[in-house]
């Protein structure tokens, strides 16, 4: 079955690789179907022939099929292969079989055609002829040998020829559904490609206009030669930088929001905070990428009366983005349009935002939320408002338009209500606001670094990584300048306080980048010793994707911040679902979870040993570790009893005997299975195969 290049078991794995589900369900549609439709078949008194011992095989086989999840890690690879076999033999060949052994009749007809529309279903065109083919002729072969006066029923002709029929009708509708999900990606490549080029044209016209003015004025001289500035002169190239720095902002934050147009995800839970409506609306506006400075000028924002919601702030801050860029895409030909985002409670809490361009054409009006519908922007993705669409329903709200062609088009924005009493969350600026600047992870533990890189690649920024203090010292001592350093306490060697003392001493720029902890121990001594040491803030185990934000905000502005501890997880749930759901949607699941399991095992086994040897720093260590990697990777209630263990034990509380070691590797076993159960994942397993390509 397995060829090089388009062979046929190839494109039935293809047909399946996004659709598993559907396999699985055939799987248990047959083991109840086989059986049940036996016993009415005997019960009705058909006196035909017995083809118990054939359907017994079907419904084995058909099991296996419903039970994928429980398969052993080294034979999932071949749960495609084996999912061919069974329909083949359950679909294609007992049918037929079965059919001539009884000598044709209604209910075989509609047994075989019935079969070959689920063949169509399950296989590409070429497949459902070669299952049809192979199992009509199979049937055809063991009948004319076992059977002592073989007669082909006009039956059995008539249904293979009804299901030569549905595959070429099935045929057909494949390549036609095909064509159109072609055109599909055609139009989302042609209009990714244009709304990049054109976002991306101005802020890479404007970079190579700072260049050029860079370079005028240090004029042609040899790299050999220095050059002697007027303090004007440095001004202006101070200038240029920064306006550089402020196209390269404007380009990364359009491919952000084109980007996020691409998500169908739905608001991921551990990122809604209560927010207020004027505070989110100001923060929009200030943080949006204006292509000229006269655009801000025509944005006005009014606050007839503040309201407190439920939401993701970067999802929601995008939301305006793409409104507050829709409507100034027409301020080049209409001098004197205007914006206006107004926030108010009647008749419900909603944001309004109007803008005074051309209008929309009526009969384009409701089709606007829709995939791939644009009007007037030839480089458009047609994306941008049905994200807007998805991010608002999604917080249990909804957005709606109206607009007056050649007069104004508005767009109402509607949130519900927080509850009363909760407290506002101050949120630092969307992610995009920290694109393009770098970070440099420093962290004894590569699992860690996976984790803290996913994060902070998703705000946005450039990562570099050292695996302890002194090979971030070597870093930046070589001219590797990170703009913020997020550096792990405890290391062996130089650990991470040591390494910042040691930062702050050094001459230049280098003695000057921020300095964030990140520790699993986060007592009030060791917060002490961070700021002592220069550090500009300190956090918590498991990271908090807002915290982190917020953090690193403040400390490119130069701002330090309060402690950040991570939030306390509710004890009755084993795993923190809601972060396990954000490293599949990170792409991390199948690789990160194994791997982090056969760490969390390890950690488990030094702190039984260490604990049986009364061995006190490397229980110390040994906890430290387990702390933290257990928070990173979701499993919250071994993290929260681990913590307490750790906290109770630096306070002095230290218990004999490994008792309470063994109720943590209990507790690791359960998490275990608790994984296993949720997203089929357990240590060490390796992931499926890559589909073919």
């Amino acid at each position: 079955m397995r060829k090089r290049g388009g062979s046929l078991f190839d494109r039935y794995r293809a047909h399946h690789e996004l659709d598993r589900p559907l396999l699985q369900w055939i799987g248990v549609v047959g083991v109840i179907a086989f059986p049940v439709l036996y016993v009415l078949r005997r019960a009705a008194g058909d006196g035909g022939y017995d083809d118990l011992w054939w359907r017994l095989p079907a419904v084995v086989l058909c099991l296996g099929l419903a039970l994928r999840r429980w398969w052993p890690e080294r034979l999932k690879p071949y749960y495609i292969a084996y999912s061919w076999w069974v329909v083949f033999y359950s679909l294609s060949f007992l049918m037929s079989y079965t059919m001539l052994l009884n000598g044709g009749g209604t209910p075989f007809v509609v047994n075989m055609v019935m079969c070959t529309v689920l063949i169509v279903l399950l296989a590409d065109w070429r497949n459902s002829v070669t299952i049809l083919l192979l199992g009509y002729a199979l049937a055809l072969g063991l009948y004319f040998v076992f059977d002592p006066n073989p007669a082909v029923p006009r039956d059995f002709v008539f249904a293979a020829g009804g299901s030569a029929l549905l595959v070429a009708g099935g045929a057909l509708s494949q390549q036609g559904q095909k064509r159109v999900e072609l055109e599909r990606m055609r139009r989302v490549y042609i209009g990714l490609a244009g709304s990049v080029a054109h976002e991306m044209r101005t802020p890479l016209a404007q970079v190579r206009h700072a260049l050029d003015n860079i370079a005028n004025a240090i004029g042609g001289r040899g790299a050999d030669q220095s050059v002697a500035l007027a303090q004007s002169q440095v001004q202006q190239l101070r200038a240029n930088v920064q306006q550089g720095h402020e196209a390269i902002a404007r380009g990364l934050q359009a491919i952000e929001i084109t980007l996020k147009q691409l998500q169908p995800d739905a608001p991921d839970q551990g990122r809604l905070h209560t927010l207020s409506a004027a505070e989110t609306v100001h923060r929009a506006v200030q943080h949006f990428a204006f292509d000229a400075a006269e655009h801000r000028e025509r944005v006005q924002v009014v606050v007839e009366q503040d309201f407190r919601f439920r939401g993701d702030p970067t999802a929601v801050e995008l939301v305006f983005f793409n409104l507050l860029k829709n409507a100034l895409y027409y301020a080049p030909v209409h001098p004197d349009m205007t914006v206006r985002l107004t926030v108010t409670t009647r008749p419900v809490p909603s944001v309004l935002v109007r803008d005074s361009g051309p209008g929309i054409v009526p009969e384009f009006v409701p089709h606007l939320f829709e995939e791939f519908q644009t009007t007037g922007k030839a480089e458009g993705t047609g994306l941008g408002l049905s994200f807007c669409r998805r991010v608002m329903r999604g917080l249990g709200g909804d957005i709606e338009c109206r607009s007056e062609w050649g007069r104004f088009t508005e767009f109402t924005l509607r949130f519900p209500l927080a509850p009363a009493g909760a407290p506002v969350t101050t949120v630092a600026p969307a992610s995009v606001s920290l694109a393009g600047r770098s970070v440099l992870i420093v962290d004894d533990q590569p699992l860690n670094r996976t984790i803290a890189r996913a994060l902070v690649g998703e705000l946005g920024l450039t990562v570099l990584e050292a695996e302890h203090g002194q090979q971030a010292l070597d870093m930046l001592e070589a001219g590797q300048l990170p703009d913020a350093i997020l550096m792990d306490i405890n290391m062996p060697g130089l650990d991470g306080i040591a390494a910042t003392r040691r930062l702050r001493a050094m001459a230049g720029d280098a003695g000057r980048v921020p300095v964030l902890a990140l520790t699993a121990n986060d007592s009030p001594t060791v917060q002490a010793r961070a700021r002592e040491a220069g550090m500009q803030g300190v956090l918590g185990k498991p990271i908090d994707p807002t915290a982190l934000q917020r953090a690193l905000s403040a400390a490119l502005e130069g701002r330090s911040t309060a402690p950040v501890p991570p939030t306390p997880a509710p004890a009755a749930e084993l795993l923190n679902t809601a972060r396990i759901e954000n490293f599949r949607r990170l792409g991390l699941l199948d690789d990160l979870l194994p791997r982090a399991l056969l760490d969390l095992r390890r950690h488990v086994q030094s702190l039984e040993q260490a604990a049986a040897a009364s061995d006190r720093e490397s229980v110390s260590a040994s906890l430290h570790a387990l702390v933290g990697l257990a928070g990173e990777v979701g499993a919250q209630t071994l993290h929260a009893r681990s913590r307490e263990r750790y906290a109770a034990w630096l306070e002095g509380q230290r218990p004999t005997g490994t008792a309470w070691a063994r109720e943590l590797r209990e507790l690791l076993e359960a998490t275990e299975r608790a994984l296993w159960q949720y997203c089929g994942v357990r240590a060490g397993a390796t992931p499926d195969p890559a589909p073919p390509t």
